[in-house]
């Protein structure tokens, strides 16, 4: 029998965090990242929807406003709302955690993250850490 792994709200979020800086463009290991990543939010270009977040973390509905909450509180994202939709925009510390924490999770979450990547294939964020 295939038991389905359980995944954390760290290994959620970190999932979510990479998702929004890999939309934005920009090299988590870039020279004058922070900088860059200033200009990006003052911009405010376009962010992610719900359905994006919860087809990427391939959850449910109730997981993906749990994740959202918790980095809403931990202030790593804002989402701007209207009448039909859900705009998910990474904070300066969002960023700037998951540049910092992208080694830890990549090492202590390397089964979860190969396992949950199988079909897509591993994120550049992923690859560039287990490379090194």
């Amino acid at each position: 029998m295939n038991a389905r792994k359980y995944k954390d709200m760290n290994l959620y979020s970190c999932i979510v965090l990479n998702l929004l800086a890999s939309m934005i463009g920009l090299d988590l290991g870039q020279k004058e990242f922070e900088a860059k990543v200033k200009e990006h939010i003052r911009e405010k270009r376009d962010g992610l929807t719900k359905s994006q977040i919860m087809h990427e973390i391939r959850s449910n509905h109730n997981m993906t406003e749990k994740i959202l909450k918790h980095l809403l509180e931990e202030d790593y994202i804002t989402i701007d709302r209207d009448e039909t939709s859900y705009s998910i925009h990474p904070t300066l510390d969002g960023l700037l955690h998951v540049r910092e924490f992208n080694r830890f999770y990549a090492s202590i979450y390397s089964k979860q993250i190969q396992d949950h990547y199988r079909f897509s294939g591993l994120p550049g964020w992923y690859r560039a850490f287990r490379d090194r």
